[in-house]
């Protein structure tokens, strides 16, 4: 039996599955975030390890023929601890191959299309844009993590909020119903309750404050990723401080793509990533300002782990199955 396995590996979680010569999918799992950007290394390949085993479930590991790696934020810095981490992981699990990573955007491009060139826009967890050239990175905006960057991201969203939510709190900012959902969220305060800042004394408002402020502190920076709903739900209910969010989100997603993309091209536009890939309020923006731009060029990209899957299949077909395989593993 002939096999490849891709991995779409995020902050959040990661995604596996294994598909025949054929394109058929033989297996699918998941687990939880496995980069090792986002997290501690250790954390990091146990979860990899973890969603490789699940995976190969059932499978003879030892026929899979190739594995890629889709993962965000590793560089050439990276990569030489990254191989030696992935041959005794590969080795780990039965493999007999070595897992090759590549560059998220690759695995989202080919998520989109078979074609070799265009551009990718991924807005997840994180948030970059990329220029792809036979299917190889060749220019890029933003992607620079949490702390210095991904602006439009679900963490920037998630982010946003809980500012928004402060500074309502501390009369800073406007009056805005993100108090309520960033307070529930966070505190438990109850889904139905009114928002806070409308009712409550300054003392209150201050304590309400200090605790969403405690609740943030105390987790994961990137667990505010899972705040950007909140914006969501928000902004269509018509709160205007929502609705400002998603606007700076949508413009910021669109100045990513126009420093790699010419104005006339007419290469496929891949997204990618919940936030503008999904069915958001950033999502409908970002679409319809993209389209104004490079009308009818825009497609959604679809399941990054079988993308993966078809990039390492790619790497052991002759050219001509390349496109015929990825009809079948991505029905395109």
């Amino acid at each position: 039996m002939e096999l490849f396995l891709g991995m779409d590996v995020g902050g959040t979680r990661s995604r596996a599955a294994v598909v025949d010569g054929s394109g058929r999918l033989r297996s699918a799992a998941e687990g939880p975030g496995g980069n090792p950007v986002s997290h501690p290394p250790d954390q990091a390949f146990s979860a990899l390890a973890g969603a490789l085993r699940a995976v190969l479930h059932g499978l003879p590991a030892a026929d899979v023929r190739s594995a890629v790696l889709g993962m965000a934020g590793v560089g050439p810095m990276q990569m030489p601890a990254m191989s030696a981490e992935l041959a005794d992981l590969a080795h780990a699990v039965g493999l007999s191959c070595r897992p090759a990573v590549v560059g998220d955007v690759i695995v989202a491009f080919a998520a989109g299309t078979a074609e070799p060139d265009g551009t990718v826009l991924i807005a997840g967890t994180g948030a970059t844009a990329a220029r792809i050239t036979g299917r190889e990175r060749a220019a890029g905006t933003d992607g620079h993590g949490w702390l210095v960057g991904d602006t439009g991201s679900a963490f920037w969203l998630g982010q946003r909020a809980v500012r928004a939510a402060l500074a309502a709190l501390d009369g800073r900012g406007a009056a805005t119903s993100l108090v309520g959902g960033v307070s529930e969220a966070l505190l438990g305060t109850g889904a139905g309750d009114p928002v806070p800042e409308a009712v409550l004394d300054a003392d209150a408002r201050a304590d309400t404050a200090e605790r969403i402020v405690h609740a943030v502190h105390a987790g994961p920076p990137i667990a505010l990723a899972q705040l950007a709903p909140l914006v969501s739900i928000a902004a269509r209910a018509g709160d205007a401080v929502a609705g400002g969010i998603v606007a700076e989100a949508a413009s910021a997603l669109v100045a990513d793509v126009e420093p790699i993309r010419d104005p006339g091209e007419r290469t496929p536009i891949v997204l990618a990533g919940g936030v503008v890939a999904g069915d958001t309020p950033v999502a409908e923006l970002t679409r319809a300002r993209l389209a104004a731009r490079w009308p009818g060029c825009a497609v959604t990209a679809g399941d990054a782990a079988r993308a993966a899957a078809w990039l390492a299949a790619a790497r052991s077909v002759p050219p001509g199955r390349a496109a015929e395989l990825h009809a079948a593993i991505l029905g395109s």
